[in-house]
């Protein structure tokens, strides 16, 4: 459905956001995209929906490719942002028939659309309540319903669950499910790491414009699972360049006081713990098992703040 192929892309006088991207997204995958801010995210989601152009390579959506077939692909998508996209003074009704007479090529069907829209987003009880008195929830539920009148093939939604309540949560997660099932390919971005896991079934992980994993995400959880030891204070800097050298030795890594690594069994462990014991350092928490896509995140991209 998706291709990117050795995507380069600069914003004006700035060094390269992207260099050689390459990103495959299927036909019917409910796909979700991970990073931290300013990992490359949104500038990624406007590429592929046409609103910038790459300084090289190619993107392909569902074998056509941009500038040339750009408005073909146009008519296949819906980019539903996290900013609301509708006008307030407008009611339900006005604002979707209105977004719907941007799409002459439904216009035999625009009532129809309409209507499964609303219903979808269950705003059909609310289609005459002028948009200005919506809750956050009902606010989100409308930016969703303006994104099917053109009855999309390709749906991008961008954290269309953040500041809301979990009753209208779990009701716009439920209608993505249900898009999904009824054909519609999805990208999903999300702070809300529990989101994808729950919801998704392929994902991408970036940072600082790099692509650093991507598949399905049961094989992206089966990596090696994952060692984190925290120690105490350090004050000898002897016994901490000595500790560095050690772990190096052994394919740990090293970060402040965090240990981090994939020990194959539990010998590596019990060397580990060992070498510890003979630096006479402390262990304030050990924790080793399976990925969440939590720890992955965090694994991948680190824990330090983002602007």
């Amino acid at each position: 459905m998706i291709k990117l192929q050795q995507i380069d892309y600069h914003y004006p006088h700035h060094p390269p956001l992207f260099e050689g991207v390459n990103l495959a997204i299927a036909k019917g995958a409910l796909f979700g995209l991970l990073g931290p801010n300013g990992a490359g995210k949104t500038t990624l989601i406007s590429l592929m929906t046409g609103q910038l152009q790459p300084t090289a390579g190619e993107i392909e959506i569902d074998g056509e490719s941009y500038p040339a077939q750009r408005t073909s692909i146009l008519q296949k998508l819906a980019h539903i942002p996290q900013e609301y996209a509708f006008y307030p003074q407008l009611s339900v009704l006005e604002n979707l028939q209105f977004f719907a007479s941007l799409y002459p090529k439904q216009s035999h069907d625009r009532a129809g659309l309409i209507e499964q829209a609303l219903e979808l987003t269950g705003l059909t009880e609310r289609r005459e309540k002028l948009a200005k008195h919506f809750s956050g929830g009902l606010k989100r539920r409308l930016n969703l319903a303006i994104g099917l009148l053109n009855k999309p093939q390709l749906i991008f939604l961008d954290e269309p669950t953040v500041g809301i309540d979990p009753q209208s949560r779990h009701f716009i997660l439920q209608s993505i499910r249900e898009l999904n099932k009824a054909g519609s390919t999805i990208v999903y971005t999300s702070h809300y790491m529990e989101e994808i896991e729950q919801l998704c079934d392929q994902v991408a992980i970036m940072d600082h414009g790099r692509i650093l994993v991507h598949g399905p995400l049961h094989q992206i959880l089966k990596r090696d699972p994952q060692l984190i030891v925290e120690l105490g204070p350090i004050s000898d800097h002897n016994r901490y360049t000595q500790l560095g050298n050690a772990l190096q030795a052994k394919g740990f890594n090293l970060s402040e006081l965090t240990i981090s690594g994939h020990p194959k069994d539990q010998t590596e462990i019990s060397e580990l713990l060992q070498i510890l014991a003979s630096l006479n350092l402390s262990v304030i928490n050990l924790s080793y098992g399976k990925h969440t896509l939590e720890k992955l995140f965090f694994e991948l991209t680190q824990t330090h703040l983002r602007d």
